[in-house]
């Protein structure tokens, strides 16, 4: 008999092209979660345990048997790549996604991949905290959510119309579901929360473990597939990396050496792709390529 597993799934960042280029476009990206979940239903049970969007990738922890987590991250890139023909405008398409996916082996790596997850936005370069961040599961962590019942309006109180033009679906989520006045479907409702909290000890817990630096542990094992970091991600990291080694931030202002030096420690420490790194150094790919590539260059 098979059994059920945490699994890390990802998509691959998009280069070229944006899956969320406005808050309208998170708020329907949060909300294909839970109608996925809906649409898969009790034949193909599948519990969402963190997740976070980002403006060209998303990550998941979620937990079942294999085939049904791989199910609903199809049926999550169908709806998005629907989404997209329809709202998103020209070369917008969402195609050419590639999703991986990891078995989360023991509570340690469970504990630092909802770290991990939780910090992509504050790693990224962006202003705010992982609880501050609207698209993902962070907020939900040890939150009084109690208010959410009086500031929220339960789906059976819209009619068939306002469901289907506030969600874009035909999908039916819960009648006790909570819809916020955005128009979003509250996260609390298909997270679940409780599971997310159980790996830690503490509200204290959880704070050491988010505070730890946890990219590197994760980044290896994911990029020995494909997933790439967003460019102000490894932006970020060359820029701690370069005021820690040379004593200045401004990676333009290092010498050709330092620059080559920084490069081979962030594709050691990331796992980014050679041309991504030549754009963070400011250096040619042909200087770079068979430094960090000796075989092929």
């Amino acid at each position: 008999m098979k059994s059920k597993h945490y699994y890390h799934f990802a998509t691959k960042g998009l280069e070229d092209d944006i899956l969320f280029a406005s808050v309208e476009e998170f708020i329907a990206g949060m909300n294909r979660i839970a109608l996925c979940l809906c649409r898969l239903g009790k034949g193909h049970p599948v519990i969402v345990v963190c997740f976070c969007l980002m403006d060209n990738h998303v990550h998941f922890i979620l937990y079942g048997l294999e085939e049904d987590c791989i199910l609903f991250m199809e049926n999550y890139k169908q709806a998005t790549e629907l989404w997209l023909r329809h709202h998103g405008g020209e070369n917008r398409s969402g195609k050419n996604w590639e999703i991986g996916h990891w078995l989360i082996p023991d509570k340690d790596r469970l504990r630092t991949t909802i770290a991990y997850i939780h910090r992509n936005p504050t790693t990224a370069g962006m202003a705010v905290s992982p609880s501050g961040y609207r698209w993902s599961s962070a907020s939900l962590m040890y939150t009084d959510n109690d208010w959410m019942l009086a500031f929220g309006r339960k789906i059976a109180t819209l009619s068939i119309y306002e469901r289907r033009r506030i969600l874009h679906s035909k999908t039916e989520p819960p009648a006790d579901w909570i819809l916020l006045p955005n128009g979003l479907i509250w996260s609390g409702d298909y997270v679940n929360t409780k599971v997310m909290e159980r790996q830690f000890d503490s509200v204290r817990d959880y704070q050491f473990v988010l505070n730890k630096r946890v990219e590197e542990e994760v980044n290896l094992e994911m990029y020995a597939q494909f997933v790439s970091m967003p460019d102000g991600e490894v932006r970020s990291r060359a820029e701690t990396m370069a005021g820690k080694l040379f004593g200045c931030r401004k990676i333009q202002a290092l010498e050709v050496k330092q620059r080559l030096d920084l490069a081979q420690v962030l594709k050691k420490e990331t796992g980014a792709a050679t041309k991504q790194i030549a754009r963070i150094v400011h250096l040619k790919l042909a200087e770079l390529e068979p430094i960090l590539n000796p075989r092929r260059g």
